[in-house]
This record gives structure tokens, sequence and C-alpha cells, in this order.
């Protein structure tokens, strides 16, 4: 059975975490796989390692967003003739990078719920 500490497994393998930050992590990713859990379509193997994957891949882009409003920009510091920068933007762009591949791997488990068809009438 899929838990928490499965998805935070696929959580550190998309992110380096210290045990504090696992610690903390670890009710998100819970949060993460119940949501995940609550799109599946009916019929659908809740043990399928797809599950876990897209939960961790939606922890992680939450952790994203979370870190790009913190940090306010792009941070950097220069020590020396070297300077490193980082962009909040662009680890958000990866994680819905990451976020959709996972999704998609997942497509036939999971009810799209970001689409309506109506019909127009005349």
């Amino acid at each position: 059975m899929i838990g928490n500490h499965t998805v935070l497994n696929g959580l550190r393998q998309l992110m380096t975490l210290d045990e504090k930050e696992a610690e903390n992590a670890l009710p998100l990713c819970s949060l993460c796989l119940n949501e995940i859990k609550k799109r599946l379509r009916e019929g659908a193997d809740e043990n399928d390692s797809r599950i876990a994957s897209c939960a961790a891949a939606l922890a992680f882009y939450r952790i994203a967003i979370r870190n790009a409003v913190d940090s306010q920009g792009t941070t950097s510091f220069k020590a020396g003739d070297v300077t490193v920068s980082r962009s909040p933007a662009a680890a958000v762009e990866l994680a819905v990078a990451v976020r959709d591949e996972a999704f998609a791997a997942a497509a036939d488990l999971i009810e799209d719920q970001s689409f309506v068809f109506r019909q127009v009438g005349v």
C-alpha cells in the first residue's frame, strides 16, 4: 500500500531534504497523496506506483511555489570572482514540468478535473 513515507521517498528523489526538512515535508506528502487518491478513476489500482509519483511531484511543486514566495525574487551572492544565482521562477518552471510529466504518465488512473466540455446553444 502506498503511504506517506513512499511519497516522501519519491520527493527525496526530486530534491535534497535533510532529516528535519523531511520531517516537515511529511504532512505535505500526506495531503498530496490524499488529494491524488480522491481523483482516482473508478477501478484504478490504488497501489500503482504512479500514484506515489504524482503525489511526490505535486509536493515538489508546492514546495517550489512556497520557496519562490518566501525568497521574493532572484537570490544571489558573490564570493570573490564567483557569483552564485538562484532563480525561484526557474525552480517553479522545473517543478511544473515534473508535476505535469507525472500526471501525464498516470493519466489513465486520474480523472482530469481541469477540462469541461459543454454544448454551445445557437
